[in-house]
């Protein structure tokens, strides 16, 4: 007769330790659904507050069937942001591949690298070939000839000019 009331109680452990830790599953999961519930709200003050946690991209590529309203959904910047920062695009004609400020100042795009230094012309002298000209340079012979397609290299004459460059 001592087995029944172990039994109980053992039970009664068993539902001791399961309850709060059911209890906290179901806090978890409720806290879960509350705070996704706070991200996604589609209010503005939502899509201001995203914008402020995290910096957007610099620029926005449009795509074809672009919206300013798609584009500020997935930026977190408001339609009136956009529109401020791009002042000369029609947002109700937007083309494929014009690029979208999404900064009020966005990073100036790269400069343009500087033509190398040297001459952009060789000109010949006697007993000089493509070949002595190339080594001379530092240019391979083959871009000589492309850049020369009119000059040949059993041709050359002293003053003639060859192109070194674009």
């Amino acid at each position: 007769m001592q087995r029944a009331p172990r039994t109980r109680r053992s039970g009664r452990v068993l539902v001791r330790l399961l309850v709060p830790l059911v209890l906290l599953g179901i806090a978890a999961a409720v806290a879960v659904i509350v705070s996704s519930a706070n991200v996604s709200g589609s209010s503005a003050s939502a899509g201001s507050r995203a914008a402020g946690r995290h910096r957007p991209p610099p620029y926005w590529i449009v795509r074809p069937g672009d919206t300013f309203a798609e584009i500020s959904a997935r930026t977190g910047l408001s339609v009136q942001q956009l529109q401020a920062y791009n002042p000369t695009v029609n947002p109700f004609a937007l083309t494929p591949g014009v690029r979208l400020n999404l900064w009020q100042y966005p990073p100036k795009p790269p400069r343009p690298k500087p033509k190398p230094p040297g001459p952009m012309f060789w000109v010949v002298k006697p007993g000089q070939s493509f070949g002595s000209i190339a080594a001379s340079t530092g240019i391979n012979i083959v871009t000589l000839e492309q850049l020369n397609p009119k000059l040949k290299p059993s041709t050359l004459q002293p003053g003639d000019q060859v192109r070194l460059r674009h």
